[in-house]
């Protein structure tokens, strides 16, 4: 996989590198996420000992252990005699570290975990005593985001931990490093199918014209991502059933706990309880209007990876249809395509909130709002939403805005319907006013923005603008 960005990240880990000090850093973050091709870069620019575990017993961990230490430091007793057990292997790493300054990794910290439950225990007891004496980098890094924030940050290792680090899914801006060669639009449909992650990222070659990736790694039932998603939520979920009708009934629309249940045939009480891991594992995201309560009753529910809700509105509910590579392009060619365009406007939503997060100084926190407003007709009203909205601060409306995906240039309507719903907002307010559009703008709207220092007018290319070569990485 190529290797791309992660600049911050590195300049971390760099930073923690260089210091005098003895460091034992957390970094985890969910799985395809690129945690590993992060550490394993890191790892080529200083001495180093990376072990990523396997899933198997305590025996053969320690085994793999050894044979990795001894193939690293040369020594010919470990590669003869395996250790056994983590106190020994600990003392090994001491013994190798020495006096020189040295990074090690344990990858995959939950699997060595799961079958050695004393092990943090163990390692707690040697940093005190031992390990934080050595000139050591110490990594334990993995994808089980639940067990790294009760049983590691929060757990026996709270008190040792010198940093931590969670690995995100790229931002939009950097997601486009991968595709280059793509228009912005398509960008930006790349990103509302592969979302953030670098590993789906990186099968989507700007090479090849989108529709052939999503045949051929997505639909196509060889494909590498057709199974993705279950595979995902196999690795954190022992009965994923009900996790994947919410996460279906999410991305089909039903967002609410309400509607939630009445789609699924499921008891709302046990709706709240999948929701909560689904959060835990941050798959699902709960939603309230920006401006509104942590206690305000309008809450709504989203998938907040683009890869699982383009999966679980298009793949899943389409089995049957895609036994075949010629069904699967018939589909693909009759279903999805026609409606890709609906799907990624939610991801140019997030990636316009993205933008005036990032450029917008006015701006420390950015939503978007709905609630009711009048109709014009009588004391009608009607529920309206306003697709970025920013805030100061101080919690005022600093920034408002409107997001159209549409194939057509947006005039002035969009503008008037904007500065009808501001007050509705906060009353008195007068934010700066943001219009974003695919397609983008009428000449007459452009005219008007040009004399309006109250107005920013946005396109793909804006928001995604070319982004620089691949030697932005490392």
């Amino acid at each position: 996989m190529r290797f791309l960005n992660r600049v911050d990240e590195l300049a971390f880990l760099r930073r923690r590198l260089a210091s005098d000090r003895a460091e034992l850093l957390v970094v985890y973050g969910r799985r395809r996420v690129g945690k590993t091709e992060l550490l394993n870069h890191l790892a080529t620019e200083v001495r180093s000992f990376v072990l990523e575990a396997t899933e198997t017993v305590k025996h053969e961990q320690l085994a793999d252990f050894t044979a990795e230490l001894a193939r690293v430091s040369g020594d010919d007793l470990l590669a003869r005699q395996a250790l056994t057990s983590w106190d020994a292997a600990l003392a090994a790493i001491a013994r190798f570290v020495g006096k020189r300054r040295t990074l090690v990794v344990l990858d995959e910290f939950q699997l060595l975990a799961k079958q050695a439950p004393e092990l943090e225990s163990v390692l707690s007891r040697w940093w005190r005593t031992t390990g934080r004496t050595l000139p050591i980098v110490l990594v334990l890094a993995g994808s089980e985001i639940s067990f790294f924030e009760d049983e590691v940050l929060a757990g026996r290792l709270y008190g040792r931990r010198t940093g931590q680090l969670k690995v995100e899914p790229f931002l939009a801006k950097d997601a486009g490093l991968f595709h280059p060669a793509y228009s912005a639009q398509d960008r930006i449909r790349a990103f509302s199918v592969c979302g953030g992650v670098p590993y789906y990222l990186d099968r989507f070659t700007d090479d090849r014209p989108l529709p052939d990736h999503l045949l051929d790694e997505v639909f196509d039932r060889g494909g590498l991502l057709h199974d993705e998603a279950e595979l995902l939520l196999r690795q954190s979920l022992r009965d994923p059933a009900g996790h994947v009708a919410v996460l279906r009934s999410i991305a089909d629309g039903h967002n609410r706990n309400s509607t939630i249940a009445a789609r699924t045939g499921l008891e709302p009480a046990t709706v709240t309880k999948l929701l909560r891991t689904l959060e835990r594992l941050g798959l699902v995201e709960q939603q309230r209007p920006v401006t509104s309560s942590g206690r305000s009753k309008k809450t709504a529910y989203r998938v907040c990876d683009h890869f699982l809700r383009f999966h679980y509105r298009f793949v899943e509910p389409a089995r049957t249809r895609t036994r075949t590579r010629e069904l699967a392009e018939d589909y693909l060619r009759g279903v999805v395509l026609p409606q890709l365009d609906h799907h990624a406007s939610s991801a140019w939503e997030d990636v316009c909130r993205e933008h005036v997060l990032l450029t917008f100084p006015e701006a420390s926190r950015v939503g978007r709002w709905w609630g009711q407003a009048p109709t014009g007709d009588g004391r009608r009203t009607e529920e309206r939403e306003i697709d970025i909205v920013g805030l100061d601060t101080q919690a005022r409306v600093s920034v408002v805005g409107m997001c159209k995906w549409t194939a057509s240039p947006v005039d002035f309507d969009e503008l008037n319907l904007l500065d009808r719903l501001t007050p509705f907002v906060e009353r008195g307010a007068q934010p700066h006013r943001v219009l974003c559009s695919r397609s983008g703008f009428s000449p007459r709207l452009r005219a008007y923005a040009a004399e309006d220092d109250t107005l920013t007018l946005l396109t793909p290319e804006d928001v995604t603008a070319a982004p620089p070569s691949t030697s932005r990485g490392a």
